[in-house]
């Protein structure tokens, strides 16, 4: 490989590059208000322990970003092979993707949207500007666990 300059790469081969590291693929919930709104991440991640900090990214031009500008709350249910098929539902532009879902609150008010999987249900700690995106990180308040669970990868689903 050879480098001919120093200048900043493009979005295309930035996302390029990062698709071969392999991450979990995660839905993203929350509600302000009587909005709703959902999406994939693959952002996801721990920040600390002590206290129980995790963050994700939100693209400023998502069509929900004002809801997730102004929540002070979300869920992330960690999927599994079994629940692939809430990626195509939360991925959709332009669509309800609660309609015909059957969800529920969670302890915070975000929709539960699949309880056979990891969740993490989290208060708003701090937004970070970043770029085209803005950094959610959110203290833990609740978490549940999954029984026989088998991630979903960014590699397994893009794949196929």
């Amino acid at each position: 490989m050879t480098v001919t300059s120093l200048d900043l790469v493009s979005g295309a081969e930035l996302r390029r590059a990062m698709g071969h590291w392999a991450t979990g693929i995660a839905v993203i919930t929350t509600a302000d208000g009587g909005t709703r709104a959902g999406l994939v991440s693959n952002s996801f991640t721990s920040i600390s322990l002590h206290p129980p900090l995790v963050s994700w990214a939100v693209d400023k031009k998502s069509t929900s970003f004002e809801v997730w500008n102004r929540t002070d709350n979300y869920a992330v249910h960690i999927l599994s092979e079994s629940r692939r098929d809430l990626v195509q539902r939360f991925v959709a532009k332009g669509t309800d993707k609660f309609a015909g879902l059957a969800w529920e609150p969670g302890v915070l008010g975000s929709p539960i949207v699949a309880d056979d999987v990891p969740r993490l249900e989290c208060r708003l700690w701090q937004r970070v500007d970043a770029g085209d995106h803005v950094i959610l990180i959110g203290e833990v308040v609740s978490v549940s666990d999954a029984d026989g669970f088998v991630p979903l990868t960014n590699h397994v689903y893009w794949a196929k």
